[in-house]
């Protein structure tokens, strides 16, 4: 080893060198450390490059950002394939050959290594019937001889213990959406988790296992929430392709009522298809008796399934670890379900008619996980559930019959996910669970929900001990619009671990909130609702981290931040990672600080606050005293106002113009300038857009005016939206859109796919400068009523595939070129009698005009 390490050096050394690494596997970090000690011998400017199939070894290796190759689309790779498969790169004049190419290359996942393979194999073959049997016969054989055997030398790296985690993948259809917590869950019941240290939880090891396959690519498109965990994945086709191959008979997925369970080895089954049960269990007590997972997998829809079809299930395959029945119509669990001795993963969500589970339940001990959400006439959960001493997940959400909680719940110490709590109610049974019952529960992680809450509760949750909760709701039992002081003290004893991430508070009758809120330090998300007397909040914008705040029916508060001084603006930027806020239904609601001249104080005189510089999205409704709006120089996701005063909005958005232009925070681009959505509805003020501001809109994607009663004109600055996409024009009926001074305020609008007029009765004629538009892909047009006619320009429209005409009786007939709309897929016409009449297929005037469209919607 010594003398390869000195003959390396001596080649490199003090020279200029390329180095590619392909196709790297190694993770260990300590070999890396060494081996760029060993490379440093060489001169500036030398380069190593690094392929690999695992985002671990991109991260421990990267000295620049990553470079994710990506599948071709599929206009590239037919053009790969065209390279290839024809001669000169020319597409054959027979069309059902170039048809057959396209199916092929699409069965080749935007790979250029198949799809070159399998277009030099095509290259000599001429006859339509020869690419036909390729596609049928010889195509799979490819993937199975050339294309798996690649991908297998990645599966044959993976650790022994991911191996069969990624194999059971293969129990799901290809795209399924993969939740991790789900998949998690199924590893740890069939007992693929394997644990490193005693000091290790199987739902962290687990984590790991998942964002190692990940991170190797055998999982993709991961999935996000709103807190940046990563919550689901899928596999590409390949893969799970690769996974079946792998897993073999052991897992066995049932699509079809003609496939059943044949083989002795298969161990986990999934429905895939609208199956009852009755067609899954298999006759043979040798085979049933050596299944460990039966899922129920999509929409189960008209099954006439009973409880007799669960009791065979219970009987026959008495070796489940995971029984998945969500969405299955029984309204009876059997209590026979304690035949399921071994059984630890049991999913009933999603049936609405349960209303009771059966005490017996309280016998499967083995079990980890229950599933009951969505089960809304559930009333109440076993009394005998603290008998379940492994229970590790109790998924309860959406459960919105529930009442109350069994006494004993807080004895199970191994219970990690409790989704919602319910407060006993006067009418709850007198041995029911207390709030206290969570004391004790400091394992809970993910998400709670504590609903029914009451003033002076006597009990504590001891919430403040629970370090892994991400997302906490504290709803308050309804009681009408009431100050309540009870609730303050309430509130006071509910303070949450720092940790926490996301909390709401609904239906509060207090007039504050506690200070303890400013402890939260890692929140990124509050939301207030429905608290009715809330008049105060503390100064929010000592919470660093903080990304949305959501305001709901707080009919009492005046003020967000009642600071009577400049305390909040002394940082370089108020609110640093805000980038969401929402204020619905706050009627009394007059601005951010109580000072009235705070903005313009705080904005010209502070010369280093920036109010705001990460906002994407802003939401009013019905904030009618807001003035000046909360301002945002630099909006790129969203604004949406409705029932507003277009005069705040006018200030806020000249407010946002001068803090950008004054503040020493260079920015490359004018005030929203990214901004992509704009909704405007029952702005009662609004007579046009602003020419000047409308400039500044060059990202502008959509916009949506909705119920303006006094907009009479879009304005002349409308052509400088050259992004626009979506434009909807909703009941303004003082709009006016076909004077010929307009026609310019169209031309810019070089990107528009879809308009919406709906309501516009001084609508005549569609607006002359729409002719310019050629991008159009979708217009709809309704209640206007004084539309006379559709005029002929817009026959020029070769993009446009759909068109709809609703409720517009003054119309008559269409344009006679109609037939030139050669894209044109879908003609919806509602309720327009005489022009109805004229498209009747039976000597309708117009029919000769529409008879070419492929669908026509006519009533």
């Amino acid at each position: 080893m010594e003398t390869l390490v000195h003959n390396f050096r001596k080649e490199i050394g003090g020279k200029k060198y390329l180095i590619v690494l392909d196709d790297v596997w190694n993770e260990d970090v300590k070999k890396w450390d060494d081996l760029k000690v060993l490379l440093e011998v060489g001169a500036s400017g030398s380069r190593i490059l690094v392929t690999t199939r695992s985002a671990k070894v991109a991260r421990i290796t990267q000295t620049i950002e990553p470079y994710s190759l990506q599948g071709l689309d599929s206009q590239k790779s037919w053009s790969l394939f065209k390279q290839v498969a024809f001669e000169k790169g020319q597409e054959p004049e027979n069309s059902r050959i170039v048809a057959l190419g396209k199916e092929i290359v699409e069965k080749c996942y935007g790979l250029p290594l198949v799809i070159k393979t399998i277009g030099r194999l095509l290259f000599l073959e001429n006859s339509e019937a020869g690419w036909f049997s390729f596609k049928n016969k010889k195509m799979p054989k490819i993937k199975e001889n050339d294309i798996l055997p690649t991908l297998k030398l990645s599966y044959d790296q993976l650790p022994s213990h991911l191996k069969q985690c990624f194999a059971y993948c293969s129990i799901f259809p290809k795209d399924y959406e993969m939740e991790k917590s789900t998949l998690i869950n199924l590893w740890i019941a069939q007992g693929f988790i394997k644990l490193s240290n005693q000091n290790e939880c199987l739902e962290d090891a687990g984590h790991d296992y998942f964002m190692d396959l990940l991170w190797r690519s055998f999982f993709q498109e991961a999935k996000m929430d709103d807190l940046g965990n990563v919550i689901a994945s899928k596999m590409h086709d390949l893969m799970h392709d690769l996974a079946m191959s792998v897993a073999g008979s052991l897992i066995t997925r049932l699509e079809s009522k003609e496939k059943i369970i044949s083989d002795q080895k298969t161990r986990h089954v999934s429905v895939v298809d609208n199956i009852e049960f009755s067609f899954v269990v298999p006759t043979s007590s040798s085979k049933a008796s050596r299944i460990r997972t039966l899922l129920s997998l999509g929409e189960f829809k008209d099954l006439q399934e009973s409880s007799t079809s669960c009791d065979a299930i219970f009987s026959s395959l008495k070796s489940l670890r995971v029984l998945d029945l969500h969405g299955r119509p029984p309204d009876l669990v059997p209590s026979s379900i304690c035949k399921l001795k071994h059984l630890r993963d049991l999913d009933l969500s999603y049936n609405d008619k349960i209303e009771k589970l059966p005490d017996s339940i309280s016998r499967l001990q083995n079990l980890y996980t229950l599933r009951l959400y969505g089960c809304q006439r559930l009333k109440e959960l076993p009394r005998g559930i603290s008998k379940l001493v492994n229970l590790r997940h109790l998924y309860n959400d959406e459960c919105q019959s529930l009442t109350y909680m069994p006494r004993g719940l807080g004895q199970l110490k191994n219970l990690q996910t409790l989704s919602k709590f319910v407060v006993h109610s006067d009418s709850a049974p007198k041995d029911s669970g207390r709030l206290s019952e969570l004391n004790r529960l400091n394992s809970l992680r993910g998400k709670l929900e504590i609903s029914g809450l009451r003033s002076r509760e006597e009990d504590v949750a001891n919430l403040k001990e629970k370090e892994h909760l991400q997302v906490l709701t504290l709803r308050w039992r309804s009681r009408g619009n009431v100050i309540n002081a009870g609730d303050e003290m309430a509130l006071e004893g509910s303070e949450p671990h720092p940790n926490l991430k996301k909390l709401k508070i609904e239906n509060y009758g207090g007039v504050r909130v506690p200070m303890w809120l400013l402890s939260l330090t890692n929140l990124v998300d509050l939301s207030l609702s429905g608290c009715s007397k809330l008049k105060y909040l503390p100064p929010l914008s000592r919470l660093p981290f903080l990304k949305r705040i959501s305001l709901s029916g707080l009919e009492e508060i005046e003020y967000v931040s009642d600071c009577s001084d400049n305390n909040e603006l002394s940082s370089s930027a108020f609110f640093p990672s805000l980038e969401v806020i929402e204020f619905f239904y706050c009627p009394n609601l007059k601005g951010w600080w109580r000072r009235s001249d705070s903005y313009n104080v705080d904005v010209n005189t502070t010369g280093n606050a920036l109010l705001f510089p990460r906002l994407s999205k802003l939401e009013i409704w019905y904030c009618p005293l807001l003035t000046p709006l909360p301002m945002f120089p630099h909006l790129e996701e969203e604004l949406l106002l409705r029932d507003a005063r277009w005069k705040a909005v006018q200030q806020t958005i000249t407010n946002a113009s001068s803090s950008a232009s004054s503040t020493p925070i260079a920015f490359s681009s004018p005030p929203l300038s990214k901004l992509k959505n704009i909704y405007l509805q029952e702005i009662d003020d609004l007579q046009t857009l602003p020419e000047d501001r409308l400039q500044n809109l060059i990202s502008l994607q959509h916009l949506m005016i909705i119920k303006c009663p006094k907009l009479k004109s879009l304005s002349q600055g409308v052509q400088y939206l050259t992004a626009l996409q979506n434009l909807e024009l909703i009941d303004c009926p003082m709009l006016n859109l076909g004077n010929d001074e307009h026609v310019m305020q169209w031309k810019g609008l070089n990107s528009l796919i879809s308009l919406e007029i709906d309501d516009i009765p001084k609508l005549v004629s569609l607006p002359l400068g729409l002719q310019h538009v050629t991008t159009l892909r979708e217009l709809r047009i309704s209640d206007c009523s004084s539309l006379m006619t559709i005029p002929e320009w817009i026959c020029n429209w070769a993009s446009l595939e759909r068109f709809t005409i609703s409720t517009c009786s003054g119309l008559t007939s269409l344009p006679e070129a109609m037939s030139r709309l050669t894209s044109l897929k879908v003609l919806t016409i509602h309720d327009c009698p005489i022009l109805l009449q004229r498209c009747e297929q039976d000597g309708g005037e117009d029919w000769p005009k529409i008879a070419h469209i492929p669908k026509l919607e006519l009533s």
